[in-house]
């Protein structure tokens, strides 16, 4: 009775025990966290814990997973994971890990480092396989797994065996054997070896041409299939300034011989400078053979009072042409029968408002004038309109100059000999170099503020032309300028030196942008000779891929190994995650390939400039 009491109580304990271990692992799937393939960095097998921190620090997430494979550098030393986690936690910055290693786990787990497996969804393995997975589910491990199976010495549950005991088991199968029979046995003759011919059998024709085809076709894809690879390196604009002298070669010949790095020949330069320009006349009035038109208004008067108007009354039309009243009159005022009213005779002016000829414009139709003289609230109390068209306007015009003419065109002159001195400066350069036979495009002239003196500007203009009727005249203007000039090369040469030394040890000068240079004077010593200027270029660099070098075949073998046999999409976005790189594009054969050929040697790449890549 008490042994199926405790039979029954042995029962329940399991059933519980069963329940709450099911109970854990639920609770367990439930804490599993789900964080972004962006959160998570993998490690190579041979990476060192400066390579990895080099990837970690310029991440800005807090929380950092990091996949680690079996046999791993880093865990061949818990000192290894120890100054990881001290740098991590100096940066801010949580770490993860995620791995199957054993050795890996128990020293994680002795320096209090959370270790994680990888799942995928509802599948019991540790890495998920899926690529497509947009999350990574990952589980923490549980403290079972975070200690070491040691292999111990176990005893055997069987008897051994002696060897005594063997031969005593096959002891009775031992028989005497009889010699004289053996000898009295007769001997078969030999047979003599034929040369026979067998016919294939078809059945066995058949299967190995199968098995031949199969080995064939497994040859084919192992062998056959293959990837391009094309990378764009990273690239970056480097910009540098540099402060330079340009030294009058005659006045610093012993410091230029001296060859001073930031120094270079200036040579001085100087013209005068002549410029005559035409002005045409803007003014114009009516010829002879000029005519105004004219014609009879009727000018009504809204308001109680009379109003009288003085002689050359304007009175305007919307379009801007003017006519004047030839004498003075009174309007009258209103009246209970309707507004006071009288007729005037008036003429056009010879422009109207705009400055233009009005001419046979002036032959207008019906309508309605205002007084432009009047205020706003007045111009409604009185107006005017022709019932009859206005007539005898005739357009013929001579052009006269203005004083205004006069002193646009001074202005002018000064302006263009102002702007042409400067060109003039440059043939002027022009020409020594070819009279000395040297290279034309190399000399430049140095302009900017204070890099060219121009003296004063003189005019010669005719004074008596106001009023006459002339359609142009003509304005000289003339100016003395000096200024200096230097050997661009010299230049560009200081610049790109500067510009090598700053870039990268691990890049390469891609292009160096020459029309960028630029400069700004700072100092200019007219004694010494002397002008100082910090010059600014810049330039495009790239990480150098290159496979003839060490390091360029090294960094594509690293890919190589990493992406063999891998999914497209998942060797390409390790690849676009490398610092190194700012593009891939991956061209499989055959295109439906979905995965990168399992012989690292298929694996072809072509770096691509980063300024011509499409």
């Amino acid at each position: 009775m008490n042994g199926k009491k405790n039979k029954k109580s042995n029962v329940s304990k399991l059933q519980d025990e069963v329940k709450q271990d099911v109970g854990d692992n639920i609770e367990e799937v439930e804490k599993a966290e789900v964080i972004s393939k962006k959160k998570v960095l993998y490690a190579d097998i041979d990476d060192e814990i400066t390579t990895l921190y080099d990837k970690i620090r310029p991440l800005k997430m807090k929380n950092i997973y990091i996949v680690i494979p079996q046999r791993a550098i880093l865990f061949q030393s818990i000192v290894n994971l120890k100054i990881l986690k001290r740098k991590m936690e100096d940066d801010g910055k949580s770490l993860y890990l995620i791995t199957n290693d054993k050795n890996g786990i128990y020293m994680a787990a002795q320096i209090g480092i959370p270790v994680y497996n990888r799942e995928a969804e509802g599948k019991p393995v540790l890495f998920s396989t899926e690529e497509s997975d947009e999350k990574l589910r990952i589980t923490p491990l549980k403290a079972s797994i975070n200690s070491v199976e040691e292999d111990t010495p176990t005893r055997l549950t069987e008897k051994k065996i002696s060897i005594s005991e063997i031969l005593q088991k096959f002891k009775g199968f031992a028989k005497t054997v009889d010699i004289k029979k053996i000898e009295s046995q007769p001997k078969k003759e030999k047979s003599k070896s034929k040369f026979v011919i067998v016919a294939p059998n078809r059945q066995a024709l058949i299967g190995l041409i199968v098995a031949t085809l199969c080995v064939l076709l497994v040859v084919v894809y192992i062998a056959l299939p293959g990837v391009t690879i094309y990378i764009t390196p990273a690239a970056s604009v480097l910009e540098k300034s540099v402060n330079i002298t340009l030294a009058d070669s005659q006045k610093n010949g012993a410091e230029l011989q001296a060859k001073d790095p930031h120094m270079i020949a200036s040579y001085p330069i100087e013209t005068t400078v002549t410029k005559t320009i035409t002005h045409y006349a803007t003014g114009k009035k009516i010829s002879e053979k000029g005519a105004n038109s004219s014609g009879k208004i009727m000018i009504y008067n809204l308001s109680n009072n009379t109003w009288p108007l003085i002689a050359q009354t304007r009175f305007q039309t919307k379009e801007g042409l003017i006519f004047r009243i030839t004498s003075g009159i009174t309007v009258p005022p209103a009246s209970a029968i309707g507004p006071g009213k009288i007729e005037a005779f008036v003429s056009a002016d010879p422009t109207d408002t705009y400055g233009g000829i009005v001419g046979e414009k002036g032959n207008i139709g019906p309508t309605r004038f205002f007084l432009p003289g009047l205020r706003e609230d007045s111009r409604s109390k009185i107006y005017a309109e022709n019932a009859a068209p206005m007539t005898g306007g005739i357009t013929d015009y001579v052009s006269f100059i203005t004083d205004k003419d006069l002193e646009a065109a001074k202005s002018r002159a000064k302006d263009e000999v102002l702007k042409d001195a400067i060109q003039q400066l440059k043939l002027v350069i022009q020409d020594k170099a070819k009279l000395s036979g040297g290279d034309v495009s190399k000399y430049t002239l140095l302009e900017g503020e204070g890099a060219i003196q121009i003296g004063d500007v003189s005019l010669d203009a005719p004074s008596d032309v106001i009023n006459k009727e002339l359609n142009q005249f003509n304005v000289s203007s003339s100016v003395h300028v000096k200024g200096i000039y230097y050997d661009s090369n010299d230049m560009i040469s200081i610049l790109v030196q500067e510009l090598e030394m700053k870039k990268s040890p691990q890049k390469k000068l891609l292009r160096i942008n020459e029309d960028s240079s630029t400069y700004r004077i700072f100092q200019r010593d007219e004694g010494a000779g002397k002008v100082k200027l910090t010059a600014n270029i810049k330039g495009i660099e790239e990480f150098s891929i290159d496979p003839t070098t060490d390091n360029g075949a090294k960094f594509l073998e690293k890919i190589r190994q990493h992406i063999v046999s891998k999914n497209i999409n998942e060797a390409k976005n390790y690849i676009q995650n490398l610092t190194e790189i700012n593009k891939v594009e991956i061209e499989s054969w055959p295109a439906w390939a979905p995965t990168i050929p399992g012989l690292a040697e298929n694996i072809d790449f072509e770096v691509r400039d980063a300024v011509n890549a499409e």
